[in-house]
């Protein structure tokens, strides 16, 4: 669901509520609307109030956590190629190919994550760049011990990279499921239904308790914007991995032109 149509559908729910409270209270008998009587009401709308605000704070950690994984999967995702690319700096100029595919790779899931991505969109292009990356790895000669070694470390990072990569694909979704929304909503209705029933009857009251249902809307915004953080307004930011290509830019622009060729030997 739409995460800005399902908080105006929440608060002109809410408002509703409000405006069914209003309108009772100008036909319910006067006996129904007593001190005694409103304290009663009162009580039990606390119950649910409680309830509906243990139940929004749960909902906002879980969204919350869900983007932090996220986002931390891309900082991962960025340190990995750092490393990744030293690495193959050490390996030699023989590794020039790969570093400049692995340049490639990193501008290409930049666009990815800066725009929203469709549901299920796993961004089988740049897996499959990762998985060309692993096999020319693979394929590096090795003259010793030392180019054992690094070509083992190479394709470690390699599947450290992959593994963010698919940490990423897993976070897409973690949206509020609808009927729960709905049953959340009917009862911030109910308990703004109360509000409207024996609060003062004057512009002050009015305004507050609408400021108050638009707040719980935007708390329901937030929860279904962090939920689907690829394809939202509020989406985890890119910024690591464009400054590890700006990085790998001026690594490579730094590099001889000899060695960025990969002629020499080592």
């Amino acid at each position: 669901m739409n995460s800005i149509f399902a908080g105006l559908l929440a608060l002109a729910a809410i408002c509703g509520g409000m405006g069914v409270g209003v309108w009772l209270a100008r036909r319910l008998p006067e006996q129904h609307l007593t001190g005694e009587t409103g304290t009663a009401v009162s009580v039990a709308m606390a119950v649910v109030g409680t309830l509906a605000a243990l139940v929004l704070g749960l909902m906002v950690n879980s969204a919350n956590a869900s983007f932090s994984a996220r986002t931390s999967a891309i900082e991962s995702l960025a340190a990995g190629v750092i490393k990744l690319n030293r690495t193959l700096l050490n390996y030699g100029p023989v590794t020039a190919p790969i570093r400049a595919e692995l340049d490639v790779y990193v501008r290409a899931k930049a666009r990815e994550l800066s725009q929203p991505q469709p549901a299920g969109d796993i961004g089988l292009t740049t897996l499959h760049m990762l998985e060309d990356m692993n096999e020319k790895i693979l394929r590096l000669p090795t003259a010793g011990p030392r180019d054992l070694h690094l070509q083992q470390r190479a394709l470690a990072l390699v599947e450290g990279v992959t593994d963010a990569r698919w940490m990423l694909a897993e976070k897409t979704q973690v949206g509020m499921p609808t009927p729960f929304l709905i049953l959340l909503v009917a009862w911030l209705s109910l308990l703004f239904a109360n509000f409207g029933l024996f609060a003062p009857k004057n512009a002050t009251v009015f305004t507050f308790l609408l400021l108050g249902a638009t707040a719980i809307a935007g708390c329901i915004f937030i929860i279904l914007e962090l939920g689907s953080p690829t394809q939202g307004l509020i989406r985890p930011s890119a910024e690591p991995l464009i400054r590890v290509a700006e990085q790998l830019k001026l690594v490579n622009a730094s590099l001889p032109v000899t060695a960025q060729a990969g002629s020499p030997a080592r």
